[in-house]
């Protein structure tokens, strides 16, 4: 959670960023640009032989129908696009799990293919409109080298729409997804827990964190809305430490990211009491950054829990998928071979002249594991396959991760093997009794 990463305004430009809307109206200013750009351009010597192989050389009613014609087809082309990209959305909430449309959403070629339509709609509409015919009030006026872009704009538009089939026919299999949900995941990985150990160093325990606080009772800064920690701005913290000059301050993170906080629920603790004050309390609130749904921004838990979705609806009765379900083993394998070959970020931080301390909380091994593996287990263990390739997992987990996280991966197998005994029985028993 570094300040960069961490700040409000890298958190609005993740959202814009990452929104179906904001590449096409970056596409609509560039259009509107070269289109008034493109009609101030003088047509060529019409004699020139290069001339004649690429520029248009009708009139102005030639123009003017072609034009038309792309525009027209254009839009249509458009709303057939946003209405595959919607029954894209939908097949994949329902199949696999809700969680998944923000990456759908945030897609570069949705949004890029969307950006050429709608770009190219606009500049045609846009150059369309400059065209005028002879009249005893204005002069004829057919800007040769805009209309012959629009062609060209056009050509980028088909080799567009060929591209987006293609992607879309792609992007709702499940190997897909769980790819590019794994690829975000790992990113996450890279930024939150950079450096690369042969033994992490194991978070501080409760106890430990507790000898490091300071005397005294504290006080406490409760949230005063609802919604799901998505970002804790550490760098707004920061800032507190210029408002108290050199008094150190303590303060205990007490929601983790991607849990959800209601009204009154506490957000930090702080040392000492006096310390919070109503703008104290503001500016606490203010790095605590809430929203209705849990985002990968922080959040490495969020990256498990889809892909565990995923599992989960592959294993419902309705869906009956183990294949996919295997697939999501392996990705999470993945991902937990990157966390346990990662040192986790140290729990108290110090700012720059030492007088305030951060006590954070962050994912841990154990707690990943647990997270990635412990639903499956208790869905698909009376799967021989399913139970099978849990374990192979934990094994090639045991073989990259160093010797002190073998104890969780021991238990984890524990429990696998445990679960499918219990499900053999409970199978035997139910045809004994039928």
């Amino acid at each position: 959670m570094s300040p960069d990463r961490s700040s409000p305004l890298h958190l609005a430009w993740a959202r814009v960023r990452d929104s179906l809307w904001f590449v096409p109206s970056v596409a609509v200013v560039i259009a509107t640009v070269l289109a008034i750009l493109a009609v101030q351009i003088p047509t060529p010597d019409s004699t020139s032989e290069l001339a004649r192989l690429w520029l248009f050389g009708g009139g102005a009613a030639g123009a003017r129908s072609m034009l038309s014609a792309i525009a027209g087809s254009l839009i249509t082309v458009t709303g057939v696009v946003f209405s595959v990209t919607i029954v894209a959305l939908q097949l994949a909430s329902s199949q696999f799990t809700p969680r998944v449309l923000g990456s759908f959403v945030a897609d570069r070629v949705n949004q890029a293919v969307l950006g050429v339509f709608i770009g190219t709609f606009t500049y045609t509409l846009l150059v369309l409109r400059t065209i005028r015919s002879a009249a005893d009030d204005r002069a004829l006026f057919v800007p040769h080298v805009a209309v012959t872009i629009a062609l060209m704009l056009l050509l980028v538009s088909i080799a567009a729409l060929i591209i987006y089939i293609n992607h879309s026919a792609r992007s709702i299999q499940a190997s897909v997804i769980l790819h590019r949900e794994t690829l975000r995941t790992l990113a996450r990985v890279d930024v939150l827990f950079p450096e690369r150990v042969g033994h992490p160093a194991r978070d501080m325990s409760d106890d430990a964190q507790g000898d490091a606080l300071p005397a005294g009772a504290p006080g406490m800064v409760t949230a005063s809305h609802s919604g799901y920690l998505q970002v804790l701005h550490t760098d707004t913290l920061w800032k507190l430490e210029e408002a108290h000059g050199t008094r150190p301050i303590t303060i205990r993170m007490e929601s983790p990211i991607g849990a959800f906080v209601f009204p009154g629920k506490r957000l930090a603790t702080v040392w000492p009491a006096d310390a919070v004050d109503e703008p104290f309390e503001r500016a606490v609130r203010a790095a605590f950054a809430l929203g209705p749904e849990r985002t990968i921004e922080q959040d490495v838990e969020f990256g498990l829990i889809v892909i565990v979705d995923i599992a989960l609806r592959a294993l419902s009765p309705g869906i009956n998928d183990p294949t996919t379900a295997m697939q999501c083993i392996d990705r999470l394998t993945e991902i937990l071979a990157a966390l346990g070959t990662r040192e986790p970020p140290p729990t108290l931080r110090r700012s720059p002249d030492g007088t305030m301390r951060l006590l954070m909380r962050s994912i841990t091994f154990p707690g990943a594991v647990a997270l990635a593996f412990d639903q499956i287990r208790l869905f698909g263990a009376e799967n021989p396959a399913i139970a099978n390739r849990l374990l192979q997992s934990l094994i090639e987990l045991a073989s990259v991760v160093p010797a002190s996280l073998h104890g969780t991966l021991h238990a984890q197998a524990q429990a696998v093997m445990q679960q499918s005994r219990r499900s053999i029985r409970d199978a035997d028993a139910l045809q004994t009794i039928e």
